[in-house]
């Protein structure tokens, strides 16, 4: 008799368990988006250049190019220099063909760098780019009445950043990458927002 009993109170508890997950709230809202940020919520820079990459020295004195980005980034490690000859391929070789070889200084990924170099999807396809960190749901901020018709809702929430690595946190970087410095710099304060919908399995941020 007692065995008999244990199924109908088992199926209360499964039952309970799945509505809990349906109900409209912070706590499954955190969970809904964690799991979709655990995919697509790398925090990275983008470089766009393939490894090796190639500097001609004509390009060293600017602050704000390639080549004071990557001189910052060997600063930190992530890539090694030395100076060569070889020939530039710039984006109008297919039309006016390569330049002469001419001396460049030549980027190329150390193993540190390797651990955090990554093709990162973009709108047209992906470029080249390391990424420091992962975005994780900091608070939720509010979030809209669930529409009835289509159990979708819309969050506002906060992030904060995991497994931050050192070399980003650094100034130098922060000022060579700008994103690097808004992106950490927006942490716990800027508001993001991201629409959510029910399933059978309980709330989730669909895929497009």
């Amino acid at each position: 008799m007692r065995n008999l009993l244990l199924i109908p109170i088992a199926g209360l508890f499964l039952l309970s368990a799945c509505n809990t997950a349906r109900e409209p709230n912070a706590a499954n809202f955190t969970t809904a988006i964690n799991q979709h940020l655990a995919k697509h919520g790398q925090a990275c820079t983008t470089v766009g250049r393939q490894f090796p990459v190639d500097v001609p020295r004509s390009e060293h004195g600017d602050p704000s190019g390639l080549g004071a980005k990557l001189a910052t980034l060997q600063q930190s490690g992530l890539v090694s220099e030395t100076d060569t000859i070889a020939v530039v391929y710039g984006m109008l070789a297919p039309l006016r063909g390569p330049t002469p070889p001419q001396p460049v200084r030549r980027y190329q990924l150390t193993a540190e760098g390797q651990k955090y170099f990554r093709q990162i999807p973009v709108a047209i396809g992906e470029v080249a780019g390391f990424c420091y960190g992962q975005k994780s749901v900091d608070s939720i901020v509010n979030w809209t009445q669930p529409d009835t018709a289509s159990s979708q809702a819309e969050i506002t929430y906060t992030y904060k950043i995991v497994n931050l690595a050192s070399w980003a946190a650094r100034s130098d970087v922060q000022q060579a990458f700008p994103d690097i410095r808004d992106t950490i710099k927006g942490v716990s304060m800027t508001n993001q927002i991201v629409g959510v919908q029910l399933t059978s399995k309980g709330w989730e941020v669909p895929a497009y």
